[in-house]
């Protein structure tokens, strides 16, 4: 236990002393005139927009539109990903069938629908909630059927030995089984749904934390800019971990 804790702290102190580093630098780079400051704008300057940015533009009220819109997209997805997988994995023919359109619509960059979607609903939530719950709900299809297909026939076998029903061993044995598997399914579906909106609000300059940052980008406020971009990279971090720990809780039960 102590050990690990001397190495959370080393772990800690190396990523903090490496941030610190950079920031100096980059504060003497802009001051030395080794680098303009309309390409990289001071620290202590992005300090004081990231304070001002808080008290005018509201940040949080645009983290909640952002957030919200991505949980709204997963939980769609959830609704209709789950039983898409275990579709695929019922049907055998038509998971092996689908499984490899499926995985190269995942890895192709959907993004670059935007504008079919942008003509067909409009500049508003409902766009950006139907681009995430596209994005989010093929690997949560995809590792539904994973997580079933892997699930060891000895434990279906035991089941059927209690004579338990086809419902009863899915709902059981299998899907208990199968929710580690799954639940990386969604954790991919809430990483990449959250990349894709907050690109869209910035590409679209929509509300949210993307729309925040291409506002500053804007105003041509490149402090401000900075301070954005920083701000939606740390609730990111803060969102990824949260997803991290669901998932290694999950595993543990």
């Amino acid at each position: 236990m102590r050990q690990s804790t001397i190495m959370s702290a080393k772990v800690a102190f190396v990523g903090l002393g490496s941030l610190a580093v950079l920031v100096a630098a980059a504060e003497y780079s802009v001051d030395a005139g080794w680098v303009s400051p309309f390409i990289l704008a001071p620290p202590t300057e992005i300090w004081s927009a990231a304070v001002e940015i808080y008290k005018e533009e509201k940040p949080f009220r645009a983290l909640g539109l952002t957030l919200g819109t991505t949980l709204a997209a997963i939980v769609l997805a959830i609704s209709i990903g789950l039983p898409c997988g275990w579709a695929l994995w019922r049907y055998q023919t038509v998971g092996r069938a689908y499984e490899g359109w499926l995985g190269a619509l995942f890895a192709s960059p959907k993004l670059l629908l935007y504008p079919l979607f942008l003509v067909l609903l409009g500049r508003n939530v409902g766009m950006l909630l139907i681009m995430g719950f596209v994005t989010a709900t093929i690997p949560i299809m995809l590792k539904t059927r994973e997580g079933l297909v892997t699930v060891s026939p000895t434990l279906i076998n035991v089941g059927k030995a209690f004579n338990m029903t086809e419902h009863q061993i899915l709902w059981k044995i299998m899907l208990p089984s199968a929710v580690p598997i799954i639940f990386t399914g969604i954790r991919l579906s809430m990483i990449y749904t959250l990349i894709s909106i907050v690109a869209l609000e910035f590409l679209l300059n929509f509300e949210g934390l993307g729309g925040m940052v291409g506002e500053m980008y804007d105003r041509y406020n490149i402090p401000a800019m900075y301070a954005a971009i920083i701000f939606v990279i740390l609730m990111s971090l803060i969102y990824f971990r949260i997803v991290q720990r669901i998932q290694t809780w999950l595993r543990s039960v």
